[in-house]
């Protein structure tokens, strides 16, 4: 019992820790020399696995685009399991209170009912948006494990990724016109490091035959459990009255970009994803081996990823995808990255590469990506009247307040209409 209990401890500092690691030294053998990345070519997105060239959106919807959501469904994400019997989802709205920022926002606590003959599973889910909004509003949803059932606007579980000092700039968000929304993802199940393949207790507990205790090896592990929860908090919002539903953007951090990304890519209903140092299985290739690896992934936060993944784990270069290929997979739909410039364990450099490798499929829709050329831009330049947004800002691991307004400012350019506004043009 004593040595389970340390395993577990061990898998979630790892957990918390390994995504934040930013400075020069060794973990987990991690590689942080440039002149050790071994050569690699990355796979054409617009070529099949076949060797097609894919010339037509027609093409790419058809074929291509559905072969990469597949790869990473069945070998890195999973997918969702078939559940014994029909799950049956509701919503009660808990409590609607108007008096935030003297009136400035209103917030409504909804809480999300799953449940089948194997159980009932509760998630708690927040909205906040504009009181005085006269139209529908965009709203992020944003991917997090903080415990919203108190009031608190901060992300203040232990356990959430993704902290600021002041947490969700609400103020700014309902001053420009933009709802958030958030969820406790880990009341759908918290990662539990157990490296045998049995994900957590939660929602995987309804998709479990009766006396089945660990996933098969192509289903999801808590990457796609938790996007799942975000799917589920679209299934809401598409209700709400408040919401514009085909502007809503998932947004995450660290892990729950990962999450976020994954979302959006295997439910179209999300109009945009936001990612902050999502880093690898999110923005960053997997091929340069720099900072995290997928042996690293499976080793010791295998309960992320389905059982496949350990395939791929010794030899990256096999696969016939990388990350670059899910980040196309969202086109003609806008995406954001930000990276930070001491964030080594996410690879900065190599979420550039992901990013800007992700282009020709956008280029396929005719959609305006305002990269110049494959060089990284600058620090602290952000790249906002694009189809892909874009920054590496200075400092490390993190959702930062600099992250959040390059956020809202590609909002409002690319769902609101109107040109991206500087915190002063905002208040003035």
């Amino acid at each position: 019992m004593i040595n389970k209990l340390l395993i577990l401890v061990f898998a979630a500092f790892v957990s918390h820790i390994g995504a934040a690691q930013t400075y020069e030294g060794k973990y987990l053998e991690a590689n942080y020399d440039e002149s050790k990345v071994p050569e690699y070519n990355l796979p054409d997105v617009l070529f099949s696995f076949e060797g097609k060239s894919i010339k037509t959106v027609e093409d790419w919807e058809k074929f291509r685009r559905p072969e990469i959501v597949d790869f990473f469904a069945q070998n890195l994400f999973g997918e969702v399991p078939t559940p014994s019997s029909p799950i049956k989802k509701s919503f009660k709205l808990i409590s609607v209170d108007q008096t935030i920022f003297n009136g400035l926002c209103t917030r409504k606590d909804v809480l999300i009912t799953f449940e089948n003959e194997m159980g009932k599973v509760t998630m708690p889910f927040v909205l906040f948006v504009p009181t005085s909004s006269k139209i529908k509003v965009p709203v992020i949803l944003l991917a997090n494990g903080d415990d919203i059932k108190r009031k608190s606007l901060k992300l203040n579980s232990p356990q959430s990724y993704g902290k600021t000092e002041n947490g969700i700039p609400l103020h700014q968000l309902m001053s420009r016109g933009i709802g958030v929304a958030t969820l406790d993802y880990q009341a759908f199940g918290i990662d539990s490091g157990n490296k045998e393949g049995k994900v957590s207790e939660g929602i995987s507990n309804l998709f479990f035959k009766d006396g089945q205790e660990f996933t098969k090896e192509n289903e999801w592990g808590m990457i796609a459990i938790w996007a799942y929860a975000l799917r589920a908090g679209m299934d809401y919002l598409e209700t709400d009255n408040d919401v514009q539903k085909n502007q809503v953007a998932t947004l995450g951090c660290s892990i729950s970009g990962k999450v976020a990304l994954w979302a959006a890519v295997t439910d179209t209903r999300f109009g945009m994803t936001l990612l902050a140092t999502a880093g690898h299985g999110g923005d960053a290739i997997w091929r340069r081996e720099y900072g995290e690896t997928l042996q690293n992934m499976c080793d010791y936060l295998p309960t992320w990823i389905c059982r496949n993944a350990t395939n791929y784990a010794k030899n990256v270069h096999a696969m016939p995808v990388d990350q670059h290929s899910l980040l196309a997979t969202m086109a003609p739909r806008p995406f954001y990255v930000s990276n930070a410039q001491h964030d080594l364990w996410a690879d900065q450099r190599g979420q550039w590469i992901g990013t800007y490798h992700a282009t020709p499929s956008y280029q396929l829709y005719k959609k305006n990506v305002a990269f110049t050329s494959d060089k990284q831009p600058a620090i602290n330049q952000p790249i906002i009247k694009s189809t892909i947004g874009y920054h590496v800002r200075s400092g490390v691991h993190g959702l930062e307040l600099y992250d959040w307004e390059q956020f809202m400012k590609f909002i409002e350019f690319h769902f609101l209409n109107i040109e991206p506004r500087s915190v002063e043009e905002v208040y003035k």
